[in-house]
């Protein structure tokens, strides 16, 4: 697919709007002090396992753009947190799986995280329900750019 010059400005200036936007969104809804702190890797990674199932930390860092060490680090963190836990793959007893724990399964889903109520706070003062709805069908795109 070919973008001649002024789409691929636009492109570029859409770019950059989200990526602002986003930024000041997550940043209005920071949690407190008291609350687990999970880096924007960290929420990556738990996104992908419960999308995606258990995987090896190998098949992580690839789809995340991470280096080995890197991801060793980030699961290594959401290991000590009880949010992941390794276990020995059936077929290849040397590959190790990670997979959410209950915990994680339930911070993914935002049973533990006051986050996802204020940012739905945020929003329901923000828009009216025609761009929620619009909101929930751009989600659509963006899971599909993000889980690629």
């Amino acid at each position: 697919m070919s973008v001649d010059t002024a789409d691929a400005i636009a492109l570029s200036a859409t770019a950059t709007r989200l990526r602002i936007a986003l930024t000041v969104i997550l940043r209005r809804t920071r949690r407190g002090p008291h609350e687990r702190q999970l880096s924007a890797t960290q929420w990556a990674v738990l996104g992908r396992l419960h999308r995606c199932g258990a995987m090896a930390a190998v098949d992580l860092a690839h789809l995340e753009a991470l280096r080995p060490q890197t991801m060793r680090n980030v699961v290594d963190g959401l290991r000590d947190q009880g949010l992941i836990v390794g276990a020995r793959d059936p077929i290849d007893g040397r590959r190790v799986n990670l997979m959410l724990t209950d915990e994680g399964r339930a911070w993914v889903r935002g049973q533990q995280a006051p986050l996802n109520n204020a940012l739905a706070q945020v929003l329901s003062q923000s828009l009216p329900s025609s761009e929620l709805h619009k909101l929930d069908e751009a989600l659509d795109l963006l899971e599909r750019i993000a889980y690629r």
